[in-house]
């Protein structure tokens, strides 16, 4: 029954999906006159006239869209399936854990901190009350020991203990929440288990080469720092292969020695971001083949997540460049959008 109930809610949900051209149809319109994209896709929230939702900032809108889909699945999940899912939210709230930690650093008050949080609803699994009224940052880390956040905290700790800076504290922290996303699911029993490993695969393997390029071409970390900051896997960027990569001195000579199909997917990027596209749209083709053929109604639904969880940050970056009065041609390109489809690029 929960099958074919997943089954049914991917399919309905998919038609809010975008597809191929709709940004770009409606890149050079205001957006009252793209109310109808917003419409088509669930997302009116974004560009809503409701004084009320007006007053929410526009990531928590996103965020709250997201989650209304996360519920609806995780009604027909249990065990592995369902932990996964709810997992996978806390990447969302890691967002308010950063937003404390970097509060308290910078000597804002508890009522300044608040206001920035994220409102998780029923996801909420932060001790928010007690993390402002922490001593020091370490005390905040010891209050997540029971929490989902323990793995994340503990990690956290022997940076904090080290004297790093706040950047390797939220790469610690990003490496944890990975790192326990893959140990989850390796947990889960689908009926398809190729296909849900494969959107692991393209999750984590892009994340560790965008991460990889960042931190050694542009925040000329070591190859060691780097290294100890990726997220240890096993597909096709396994822990090997990644201490092979980080040595190597220019970003032309690392892509080259990326594997089939990576290599491909990111042939003739000429800097992070480029390759930051690329892979968003090599996983967007996954997913959506995803949705139109596994037999496994959880993977469909997690494919579904992964491409909502795209559209509504790209519609929020449409929302975004008109309110600042961006000019199209620098919405595109912040969109990653390609002349001819109105897609991320392809290779």
């Amino acid at each position: 029954m929960a099958h074919a109930y997943l089954h049914t809610r991917v399919s309905l949900m998919a038609r809010r999906l975008l597809k191929g051209p709709t940004l770009m149809q409606v890149i050079d319109k205001t957006l009252a006159e793209s109310r109808g994209l917003f419409e088509a896709t669930g997302a009116q929230t974004l560009v809503s006239d409701d004084p009320v939702q007006s007053r929410r900032s526009m990531e928590q809108r996103r965020v709250s869209l997201l989650l209304n889909d996360v519920l609806i699945f995780s009604r027909a999940l249990h065990g592995n399936a369902r932990d996964f899912l709810l997992y996978w939210t806390h990447n969302l709230e890691l967002a308010n854990l950063k937003s404390i930690i970097r509060g308290r650093v910078a000597g804002q008050t508890p009522a300044a901190i608040r206001e920035q949080l994220l409102d998780m609803g029923p996801f909420a699994t932060l001790p928010v009350e007690a993390l402002l009224r922490a001593e020091n940052e370490l005390e905040v880390l010891r209050l997540l020991d029971n929490t989902p956040f323990a793995e994340i905290a503990s990690q956290a700790r022997r940076v904090l203990e080290q004297k790093r800076d706040l950047f390797f504290l939220d790469t610690s922290f990003d490496r944890r929440f990975y790192s326990g996303l893959v140990k989850r699911a390796d947990q889960v029993r689908v009926h398809d288990p190729e296909a849900f490993r494969s959107l692991i695969a393209a999750v984590i393997d892009g994340t560790n080469l965008v991460w990889l390029l960042r931190y050694r071409f542009v925040y000329q970390l070591t190859p060691a720092e780097t290294y100890y900051l990726l997220i240890p896997a096993d597909y096709r960027l396994s822990g090997r292969r990644l201490k092979r990569l980080t040595g190597l001195d220019t970003l032309e000579q690392l892509l080259a020695a990326l594997p089939a199909p990576l290599r491909d997917q990111v042939a003739g990027c000429g800097n992070p971001d480029d390759v930051q596209g690329r892979v968003e749209a090599a996983t967007r083709r996954l997913a959506e083949s995803v949705i139109a053929r596994s037999s496994s109604g959880f993977a469909r639904a997690f494919a579904y997540l992964l491409l909502r969880d795209q559209d509504l940050r790209m519609l929020r970056g449409l929302v975004r460049g008109h309110l600042l009065g961006v000019d199209p041609a620098t919405r595109r390109q912040g969109l990653r959008l390609s002349q001819e489809t109105g897609e991320a690029p392809r290779v």
